[in-house]
């Protein structure tokens, strides 16, 4: 490993270049701009869709979703009927970076990285991403008690923004900092050469807030990466900061389920609609709902005891400020066995009951004369396609989970949300809601350390890139099925990084051969 100390990655969860780039220009993140000016920075491609599950997995492992087997918070699995799996840490079928370091016998320590819970041994510490106030969300299981007596951890915020917003932003403000006093304490107090930490509040955040709030939490985020890089960082420490998605400002969102309705291709399940009629009726939306559960002190109690899955579907029957329609990102709303076309998971994932095809040819000319008309639908206001593209399951994923891949992916243009929300009428559902942000699909990446260039740009980098690369900064193989590329160009010519051989698991020629013909991407100087 040579001179090699330690790598950071500081994941900063929905971070996105078009609300930081106007503040480093400002002068008020000096510590990012640092990083920018002093390493190489550019986008960061996220999966597609650009999501938390599994994105974040994408980046763990450098491995697209076919490999993974899973796609979005829960899959959906054809039999006799269907079924709606909720995922968690153990439903990813791969292995991660800290478990490849530590198999080479790295120590590693990662905290609060969506996709963790429940965490899994490694060798060092995880704090996983946990429900509110769980118990077992922290290996090894006596690290847990240490960091709820020392510090009162928080797994999430007291606080939703639909029923108290001022409330909420001063959660995530004090949830930022925490997390990056944890870090700077697990980092003394284990010395691990790969330390992982997520903030995922700034997510949050961007979906609900804007000016001054949002703002003061950039500049907390900013000065607490500062805190890492004086207390925890030499000249011999790489430092990565990288996001699973961008944000963008929402233009629109199209109520997929309910055209889908419209087209008689998918049903909604007759007592769903009928609920939701009568809580629309009674003004019951799901702020109000909220806001009174939490006065009353109901919904912490609920939060703690009662199972996110039946949480969300109870949320999911609420209707939104502004409409009554539903938001149900599972799909478990929808009659799955009398669909045609189901709609899943929000952000565009389609799956198509093959039980309505005699054949697979029947069931090809429907879905391409299927794309066609998705790729042509547009804007009403404004004439834009609403989406950039539209998928093949097959064209964005490989691997052996690919039968658990949706048939149909698309991929919105920016500023349009896809999903079930809008009145039992509309299709088209235009800003009205508390979320004035949605998700891009390019997010950040920088990174600073010895042998690295300083003030490049770099184009290209997809999220799949991180985990070989940084595998290639500790001089460990790739594994072979790894999708991902080593970021070669952010390398200093002529140096012993550049130098060293990219090389896979194996022995054999063909594999390191392949290393050799992925390419590099164009870059400039800035």
């Amino acid at each position: 490993m040579g001179q090699l100390k330690r790598v950071i990655v500081i994941g900063l969860d929905g971070a996105t270049w078009n609300i930081i780039e106007p503040m480093v220009q400002e002068g008020k993140l000096p510590t990012i701009d640092k990083l920018m000016r002093e390493g190489c920075y550019g986008n960061l491609e996220s999966c597609i869709p650009a999501k938390t599950f599994p994105a974040w997995k994408c980046y763990s492992t450098g491995k697209n979703p076919g490999k993974l087997g899973v796609y979005g918070f829960a899959n959906l699995v054809a039999g006799e009927r269907y079924r709606v799996i909720f995922n968690n840490s153990a439903s990813f079928k791969s292995e991660e970076l800290w478990d490849i370091l530590g198999r080479n016998g790295i120590s590693c320590g990662v905290l609060d990285m969506p996709t963790t819970y429940p965490p899994k041994a490694i060798d060092g510490f995880m704090v996983s991403n946990a429900p509110p106030r769980p118990s077992g969300f922290v290996y090894p299981e006596d690290l847990e008690s240490e960091i709820k007596r020392r510090f009162d951890y928080k797994t999430e915020p007291d606080h939703y923004f639909e029923s108290d917003k001022e409330a909420a932003i001063r959660d995530c403000m004090a949830i930022i900092d925490q997390r990056f006093e944890v870090a700077r304490y697990l980092l003394k107090k284990f010395n691990p050469p790969f330390f992982h930490l997520t903030i995922f509040e700034i997510d949050t955040m961007q979906h609900y807030t804007r000016g001054k709030p949002l703002e003061d939490a950039w500049i907390a985020i900013d000065h607490g990466i500062k805190s890492i890089l004086d207390e925890h960082c030499d000249r011999d420490t790489y430092v990565i900061l990288m996001s699973d998605h961008g944000h963008t400002d929402r233009v629109c969102n199209f109520q997929i389920a309910r055209w889908l309705e419209s087209k008689g291709l998918s049903v909604t399940k007759r007592h769903s609609r009928t609920l939701r009629a009568i809580l629309s009726m009674l003004g019951l939306r799901r702020d109000r709902v909220i806001g009174l559960a939490t006065r009353m002190g109901m919904f912490r109690l609920l939060r703690d005891y009662v199972p996110k899955t039946i949480r969300v579907r109870f949320l999911a029957l609420l209707p939104i400020k502004g409409s009554v329609g539903l938001k149900n990102p599972m799909g478990g709303l929808i009659e799955h066995d009398r669909s045609r076309v189901i709609p899943f998971g929000g952000g565009g994932l389609l799956y198509i009951n093959r039980r309505y095809f005699k054949s697979q040819n029947e069931y090809e000319s429907f879905r391409s004369k299927f794309i066609s008309e998705l790729e042509e639908i547009a804007d009403p206001r404004t004439g834009e396609k609403l989406a950039q593209k539209v998928y093949r399951g097959e064209e964005l994923y490989s691997g052996p989970y690919l039968s658990l891949a949706p048939d149909i992916v698309i991929s919105p243009n920016e500023g349009y949300m896809l999903g079930n929300v809008g009145t039992a009428e509309d299709i088209w559902v235009y800003p009205e809601s508390e979320w004035t942000r949605c998700h891009r699909l390019q997010g950040i990446f920088t990174i600073l350390g010895p042998d690295i260039k300083r003030g490049l740009k770099i184009q290209g980098a997809r999220i799949y890139d991180l985990a070989p690369t940084i595998l290639h900064l500790f001089g460990i193989p790739l594994p072979q099925d790894i999708d991902g590329r080593v970021l070669h160009e952010t390398f200093e010519e002529g140096s012993a990084l550049a130098a060293r051989e990219i090389a896979y698991q194996g022995t054999d020629e063909k594999a390191r051969v392949r290393g050799k013909l992925r390419g590099l991407k164009a870059t400039d100087k800035i």
